[in-house]
């Protein structure tokens, strides 16, 4: 398994305080993570394809990925990166 990505110089905190909020049930896109880790799409699909995102597929066909807040939490909390206002104090 290759080496996880180093995000903590391109991390918007204030995106991801948002993303991993535990007041929202609402499941995540690809798109959103990106856009909050600073990094591509491509990037995001290939930590989910290496098993350190736990996603799901909706849809028909080949679907949509997505992934739930507390997988994103969890996903985070290994990395050691920081989410602010104690997200993730559990």
């Amino acid at each position: 398994m290759p080496a996880p990505v180093d995000f903590t110089e391109t991390a918007n905190t204030a995106s991801i305080s948002t993303l991993a909020d535990y007041a929202s049930d609402e499941p995540l896109k690809v798109r959103q993570i990106a856009r909050a880790l600073g990094v591509s799409d491509d990037t995001v699909y290939r930590e989910i394809q290496d098993g350190r995102l736990v996603s799901y597929r909706v849809g028909r066909g080949r679907g949509m990925i997505r992934v739930q807040r507390s997988a994103f939490r969890t996903y985070l909390k290994a990395l050691g990166i920081p989410i602010g206002l104690g997200v993730l104090t559990s």
